[in-house]
């Protein structure tokens, strides 16, 4: 069953030029080499720059947790955990139709 996923991350002042920078890279790592994952996509909040949200879409649940398990993802996770004021809140998505 296809999984959808939005994480919501929020930055130190002062650090985000360096969250951007991780999470284009995090994107980058993720469309290359998940084939599992239909969508991964970093975008900065219009309204406060401090909040990246990451929307995600991956084939099954499977996947998902294969993309928890790559060593990019853990690597980006131990990467960010200074820059942030807080930890991410993750919401999973189930398909309406």
């Amino acid at each position: 069953m296809m999984i959808g996923l939005v994480a919501v991350l929020t930055i130190k002042p002062g650090m985000e030029e360096e969250a951007y920078k991780n999470c284009r890279q995090m994107a980058e790592e993720v469309n290359k080499k998940e084939e599992g994952c239909l969508l991964y996509e970093a975008y900065r909040s219009r309204e406060n720059p401090s909040e990246i949200f990451f929307i995600e879409k991956y084939s099954t649940t499977g996947d998902l947790e294969k993309h928890r398990n790559t060593e990019h993802y853990l690597a980006f996770r131990e990467k960010m955990k200074e820059l942030l004021e807080k930890p991410p809140v993750v919401t999973e998505l189930d398909p309406l139709g």
